[in-house]
């Protein structure tokens, strides 16, 4: 049997078990997505160039507290502007002092309050509402109950930083004694370091109903829940939450808790020869490393930089750079793949790179079959798969429902912010520049952040030939 972390790759009906049946509509999301741009940014035919774009040499978790950060005086507290003014302190994050929940009756209104962050930032906030039917929302943050139902409440700084309040309305009681007939959680897919905490929100149907909610942790070792739904993180791994009401309506949201950080790069024929000692003296964790593209091309420098990487001690993987236009060429490609890498014993994932622009023409349906059938013929040879592709692309061409049992590498080039306001699903991997520069490499160099000990974890599980 064959397995990807703590959880079971063959069979799907296994992984799914342990995943999420439910997925965030799709319906807005190329409309938040701004700063994440469809660019080919690490595997280039030869007539290409890479783009500079925004860089961010070193990501640094803000480890500040919550409470401090909303005991500040208002005066980074967000307001909104209809008109345009210059920005000099660009917000990296907004927090909701109000909370991202919130029930009303039918007419009652509140008051959003944000901060910003970093508190001295000069920027400002708009507000829409994706709902005006049942939630409107002025200017400066005020939000009036029209209708019963759900709405989303988006908030956007002029840098495109966001967050989103979910507004409940309800009818005075009206609808309180109705049976609950489904629940939803408003983040299915939670990332928490160990140590830290988050709430599990949730939002009970139909609007108005209540019931006695429990949850529980189906890996309390890795993500422990109290009975408040407070979620900790306790060791590196993956957790499912199940959302339970006393009338046995359930629902679930899948957790992953790390310890660290492993910094990364990805390399091909573009960044020529390679000084490893340098690039590990560098810090850098682990490489992924270009082996082949289409059905028939290898990556000329393929053989060097895996000697590289293994004579210096840096973890590697393999991505392969797909033209498949149907699950056929899909199949071919993956099996030229692995004939490529037969060789080779890497300690990270095997990915499929997807965005070449002929798949925004093809169905969100063609496009995730092309991408399953690459996985499937990887994963059913031994080895730890994964699906690269940038945060546009996963919003808008593939069915995020079936990528559930598989790692995702997305790219977003920026801030971890931008990116969280950006994409709404999993991911293992983040490629957060296409404009680095690590020592032993002459030019630019992709940089990436795994959340995961990838080579733990395909090691335990004796994956990728090892």
């Amino acid at each position: 049997m064959v397995f990807r972390g703590d959880l079971k790759l063959r069979s799907f009906s296994v992984m799914k078990k342990h995943m999420l049946s439910k997925i965030v509509s799709l319906t807005a999301a190329a409309a938040i997505v701004l700063s994440c741009f469809s660019i080919n940014s690490f595997a280039l035919d030869d007539d290409e160039t890479v783009t500079d774009e925004n860089f961010v040499e070193d990501f640094v978790e803000d480890e500040g507290s919550d409470e401090d950060v909303a005991e500040e005086e208002d005066t980074a507290i967000a307001g909104a502007f209809n008109d345009e003014r210059d920005v000099t302190v660009p917000a990296k994050r907004i927090r909701l002092k109000s909370g991202s929940l919130k029930t009303l009756n039918l007419g009652e209104s509140f008051q959003i309050k944000a901060v910003l962050n970093p508190l001295n930032s000069d920027d400002y906030i708009t507000y829409r509402s994706y709902s005006p039917h049942i939630a409107q929302v002025t200017d400066d943050g005020i939000v009036t109950a029209v209708g019963t139902g759900v709405a989303k409440i988006q908030l956007k700084t002029s840098t495109g930083v966001k967050a989103n309040v979910h507004v409940t309305v309800v009818s005075d009681g009206t609808e309180v004694d109705q049976k609950v007939s489904s629940i939803s959680i408003v983040d299915e897919n939670m990332m928490i370091r160990t140590g830290k905490t988050s709430n599990v929100e949730y939002i009970l149907y139909p609007i108005g109903s209540r019931d006695t909610v429990t949850f529980s942790s189906n890996k309390p070792e890795v993500a422990k829940v109290s009975d408040k739904g407070i979620i900790t993180g306790i060791s590196d791994g993956s957790a499912t939450i199940t959302v339970k009401t006393a009338g046995g309506i359930t629902a679930e949201c899948y957790v992953t808790v790390y310890s660290g950080v492993y910094k990364g790069i990805d390399v091909s024929k573009w960044q020529d020869s390679i000084k490893w000692s340098k690039v590990k003296n560098s810090g850098i964790d682990f490489a992924m490393i270009r082996s082949s593209f289409g059905n028939a091309d290898v990556d000329v420098k393929l053989a060097e930089n895996v000697a590289g990487c293994e004579k210096y001690g840096i973890s590697y993987g393999f991505y392969h750079y797909t033209y498949a236009k149907t699950v056929s060429e899909a199949k071919k490609e993956a099996k030229f793949m692995l004939k490529t890498i037969k060789n080779y014993s890497p300690e990270y994932p095997i990915v499929l790179d997807i965005e070449e622009a002929f798949y925004k023409k093809m169905t969100r349906k063609q496009v995730t079959d092309i991408i399953q059938a690459f996985v499937e013929e990887i994963e059913n040879a031994g080895y730890y798969a994964m699906v690269y592709s940038y945060a546009t692309f996963f919003n808008d061409y593939v069915d995020m429902s079936r990528m559930t049992p598989y790692d995702i590498w997305i790219a977003c080039w920026g801030d971890k912010d931008r990116l969280d306001g950006s994409y709404d699903y999993h991911y293992g991997m983040w490629q957060y520049s296409s404009t680095g520069t690590v020592s032993g490499i002459s030019g630019k160099v992709d940089l990436d952040y795994a959340y995961k000990d990838y080579a733990s974890r395909i090691r335990k599980y004796g994956l990728n030939n090892l």
